[in-house]
């Protein structure tokens, strides 16, 4: 299972010297996510930390992005993404949703290990 949580900063209660109090947040989830989506992040991955591919930091964003809208299959929409969360926290959520898709099936793979060795 995959979540991710957008933030509605338009209804965002703010205090009289303009800090944010509370922010409505709604989180999406996608119970079931297929190996395709966990190949395209190791690919995303590789290609970010590839320097002579020459990809710039926005294009690994979009490509990002892109996945992430795709794993959520129409739950939200890139504007959703640029509305609700915020500027400086942007790469973290996306390497946050990336994370979740590529270290669960690393985690499913350990325990399979284990089975199978219990049972030798």
């Amino acid at each position: 299972m995959i979540k991710a949580v957008l933030k509605d900063y338009a209804l965002a209660e703010v205090d009289e010297s303009g800090d944010i109090v509370s922010v409505p947040e709604k989180t999406f989830i996608q119970p079931f996510v297929t190996a395709r989506y966990t190949y395209r992040a190791l690919e995303i991955h590789a290609d970010a930390t590839d320097e002579e591919f020459g990809k710039t930091e926005r294009d690994v964003m979009d490509e990002m992005m892109t996945l992430v809208l795709d794993i959520f299959k129409g739950q939200f929409t890139f504007d959703d993404i640029l509305d609700g969360v915020q500027s400086d926290e942007l790469f973290d959520w996306l390497r946050d949703i990336m994370d979740q898709v590529m270290v669960k099936d690393k985690k499913k793979a350990q325990l399979k290990k284990k089975a199978e060795a219990a049972q030798k």
